[in-house]
């Protein structure tokens, strides 16, 4: 097959208990850096995992985190793949790792893809079937590789994986996603200087990872260090492109999905930063897709997690026993559907399947939202709700006239305020992630809080959580930042779901347009879609404020490039949120109605 290592894994063999039997796991032969050429001549190298006897459908996993690694923080060993009957693929991308050429994030992902697949169903005893699976970028690579439609293409198993490099992506509404950049090119060109033969640069940026919480400060950010033109040349272009041109659309999955002819499992969760794209890319593909076998078969599982790792515990909160990671035994039986022809294997299964946070319990619908749900609105009230030693109030009673019902607030870009958690990517340790108590930020008088009375009874929600913000600001350009919150009987206060809008971008993400000055502008800000129960006794909290550091860069109240901004250039503006039956300021939730008895 290649002149690559090959050896030989171990056989489990079968073993008969009272309560079950255990699948006879086939002994498994490794060959490795399998030299794949593109047809463009360049070669990529893979990692083949492969049962000793038998002919088997393929698994393709395409990744720029190194072939060897496979990503098994999240996903079982490809072994183990093997084991249960599957040839196993593990490719690194271009210009990573073994692979020859130059990484460019996505751009060559569609041919190199389809070379791939094609190139793996070609193979000697193999099944000419692939199947492919993978998260982040790696869901991304299946998403592109499937726009060329690759004959041999038969299943996608991509998780936490969005529907746009640049919306949802790199930016969000025109705020530069920060954090997860810069951490992930940090991590990313660590690999690059190794291959250009820069040791000295290695160590430094082996180094960033450690100290790269006082680096999110660095202005401009044009000159972060470490992410020069040598090592990262992409990070210098999407600070040149920051709006949504001709740049981002050539690598958007969302306006391809037309051309999508196969089944998905879209894999998810309520604090990947993703969700909303994941979640688009499922009703994108069920509504559009190219055959009906794909319109007809797409299935979305979302769970409670964030990016990585996978767990029942994220961050501070444990989501118990049914938020355990199983998605190794959830691609086994899809892949056993789609590559191996059990047409028993999704019996069971429902096309939407979501955690509910709260009950902690699993939901089960072939709709998103579920049909039940009813937009409700709860209204903005109170003196005044500067942080938390204010009063202000979240009810559905409709708000009061008179134009003098608004709180003020000064967003001050040189003190932001901290993200404290949320929807960030990829490692904990390095990016806001998950939920965490707020205390800290709302204590802060740049901090409207807004929280209801005690729950009488439990309030579902499921599905996407909109604040709109009446709002003026003294900026020709600013943020406004809101977050769902769930407030618990002894005053612990966690992050649900949060957004932000770019007040230039509002009417579009193509281009620009400065506000007036203390012109009063409607601001719909989309948190995200969620699934929680807010349980009686608890409250339900809407913050508001204009910073989300560092998952946002700073809005220097200016419009000036986020590439080129700099310390001199960060300027106050004072905000004012309006709440009265002219401009009522509002929190829209889904919430799920309780059937009458």
């Amino acid at each position: 097959m290649s002149t690559a290592n090959t050896t030989t894994a171990h056989t489990t063999t079968a073993q008969t208990t009272t309560a079950q039997t255990t699948p006879t796991r086939l002994a498994v032969i490794v060959e490795r850096d399998v030299p794949i050429p593109m047809r463009d001549g360049v070669i990529l190298y893979a990692d083949i995992y492969r049962p000793e006897v038998g002919v088997h459908p393929v698994l393709l996993l395409r990744t720029p985190y190194n072939k060897e690694d496979a990503q098994t923080m999240n996903y079982a060993h490809p072994s183990w793949y093997a084991q249960h009957g599957y040839v196993v693929i593990v490719q690194d991308v271009r210009g990573r790792w073994k692979s020859e050429g130059e990484f460019e994030p996505y751009r060559n992902e569609v041919w190199d893809g389809y070379d791939t697949i094609e190139w793996a169903a070609a193979l000697p005893d193999v099944i000419p079937k692939v199947g492919t699976y993978g998260f982040s970028y790696a869901g991304a690579a299946q998403w592109h590789a499937a726009t060329a439609r690759p004959p041999h293409l038969a299943c996608m198993t991509p998780a936490m994986t969005g529907s746009d490099a640049y919306q949802g992506g790199v930016y969000r509404n025109g705020a530069f996603a920060l954090a997860c950049n810069q951490s992930w090119i940090m991590f990313l060109t660590q690999n690059t200087a190794r291959r250009h033969g820069r040791p000295e640069w290695e160590r430094e940026l082996a180094r960033g990872g450690s100290v790269i919480h006082g680096l999110y400060s660095t202005l401009p950010l044009r000159d972060m260090p470490l992410m020069n033109g040598e090592f990262a040349p992409f990070y210098q272009e999407w600070l040149q492109h920051p709006t949504r041109d001709e740049y981002w659309r050539a690598l958007s999955i969302e306006e391809r999905y037309d051309r999508i002819e196969v089944p998905v499992l879209h894999i998810g969760g309520w604090y990947d930063p993703f969700v909303d794209g994941t979640i688009r890319n499922y009703k994108g593909v069920q509504q559009q897709g190219a055959s009906e076998e794909a319109r007809e078969n797409q299935y979305l599982r979302i769970t409670p997690w964030y990016h990585m790792p996978w767990s029942r515990y994220v961050s501070e909160l444990d989501f118990g026993i049914e938020a355990s990671n199983r998605v190794n035994e959830w691609q086994l039986t899809w892949f056993d559907r789609w590559l191996k022809g059990d047409e028993h294997a999704l019996q069971s299964w429902n096309k939407i399947s979501y955690f509910e946070m709260g009950s902690n319990q699993w939901k089960h619908t072939q709709t998103w939202p579920p049909p039940q749900v009813e937009l409700t609105k709860y209204y903005l009230h109170g003196d005044r709700a500067n942080s938390i030693n204010g009063d202000g109030r979240l009810s559905q009673e409709s708000p009061s006239d008179g134009p003098l019902l608004a709180d003020t607030y000064i967003y001050d870009p040189l003190i932001p305020v901290p993200a404290l958690g949320g929807r960030s990517g990829a490692v904990p340790d390095l990016t806001p992630m998950g939920p965490k108590l707020q205390l800290a930020n709302e204590v802060r008088n740049d901090v409207l809080v807004y929280t209801t009375e005690p729950l009488d009874r439990s309030v579902t929600v499921a599905g996407e959580v909109v604040a709109r913000v009446y709002a003026a600001t003294t900026a020709v350009n600013t943020d406004f930042v809101a977050k769902l919150i769930d407030v618990y009987p002894d005053g612990r206060a966690y992050n649900i779901a949060e957004g932000i809008v770019r007040t230039a971008y509002r009417h579009s993400l193509d281009h620009l347009e400065p506000v007036v000055p203390g012109e009063v502008v409607a601001y719909d800000i989309s948190l995200g879609p969620t699934a929680i129960v807010f349980q009686k006794g608890h409250a339900i909290r809407l913050e508001i404020t204009s910073s989300l550091f560092p998952t946002y860069d700073r809005n220097p109240n200016s419009m000036i490039p986020p590439g080129d901004v700099t310390i001199s250039d960060l300027a106050l503006a004072t905000q004012t949120v309006y709440r009265y039956d002219a401009f009522p300021s509002h929190l829209l939730l889904p919430i799920v109605s309780v059937p009458s008895l």
